[in-house]
């Protein structure tokens, strides 16, 4: 079997850019630091920008590997027309990157929309290869219902023409949706997001091909996985997208609600939702300074 290779690699200030070829896609890795690793899987339209503030909060009270990649389609990773975006897929990719990277120990997950399918399913598949998990405003249950604007991007046509969204109007919807997203955030995602063709292109690839179905039985496993497995659920409760009652599902997981948060909880109660994993990481004696 064709090993996954290292193009190379690049320093990008504290942190260290690879560009790895995973099952036949072009993927673009970020990492910084060492100890315990901790990766880090984000959603749509999103890519690993989205983790940096976090990140930075994490690195000055914990010593760990912080590993962020561009998951397939997003950022500056491609999403060829053959990468099956099965679960059972998914779970294997998640297992190659790590293989490509030399990652020798069990990992700590830190996963939210998209990014909780691959982690998720890569628990499930190679639950030896995981130390824990933090969940936040994902979905890995059959019974979850696609909301409205997935409704939409999964018709033809009519989501090719709902997705091509101008910055100005996406802006407005995003304030009403997710109001403390910085703005920042909001100028800089766009271009590397629903900005970019081949971009929007995979995002209704990804809706399209995910079926609630898709989660039968997955979840079963999941679930009692997370009887043993340690996991923290951190969910912001005002997300359009996926009701605050999907955060109580995760088993014996611990769950902290943010009340007055949405969907993107990472960037929007940075400090808060840092604070939170040190704490729980610490009751694991994962990495935490004294």
């Amino acid at each position: 079997m064709q090993q996954p290779a290292v193009k190379q690699s690049a320093p990008t200030g504290a942190a260290t850019k690879h560009e790895l070829m995973i099952k036949g896609a072009n993927i673009t890795v970020y990492e910084q630091g060492q100890g315990a690793p901790l990766l880090f899987l984000h959603g749509s339209p999103d890519n690993h920008a989205m983790w940096l503030p976090l990140i930075e909060h994490l690195s000055r009270s914990l010593n760990a590997r912080f590993i962020a990649p561009d998951l397939p389609g997003f950022g500056n990773s491609t999403l060829p027309a053959n990468f099956p975006l099965t679960l059972d897929n998914e779970a294997d990719f998640i297992r190659a990157l790590l293989g490509a990277l030399n990652v020798t120990e069990p990992v700590t997950l830190v996963v939210t929309d998209f990014g909780g399918h691959y982690g998720s399913a890569f628990a499930v598949k190679y639950p030896d290869l995981v130390r824990g998990m933090v969940i936040s405003n994902t979905n890995f249950f059959r019974e979850y219902d696609w909301h409205s604007f997935a409704k939409l991007y999964r018709v033809p046509l009519l989501g090719e023409l709902l997705i091509a969204t101008p910055k100005a109007m996406l802006d407005r919807s995003l304030k009403q949706f997710a109001p403390a997203l910085p703005q920042w955030y909001i100028d800089e995602s766009f271009a590397p997001g629903f900005g970019s063709p081949r971009v929007r292109k995979a995002i209704l690839r990804y809706y399209r091909e995910r079926n609630a179905q898709d989660f039968a039985g997955w979840d079963d496993k999941l679930l009692a996985l997370l009887q043993t497995k340690p996991a923290l659920v951190l969910w912001g409760d005002k997300d359009p997208f996926i009701a605050p009652t999907f955060g109580d599902r995760w088993g014996k997981a611990q769950v902290k609600h943010f009340s007055n948060n949405s969907h993107w909880l990472a960037l929007e109660a940075t400090t808060d939702y840092g604070d939170a994993i040190l704490q729980w990481l610490e009751s694991l004696q994962v990495g935490v300074r004294r």
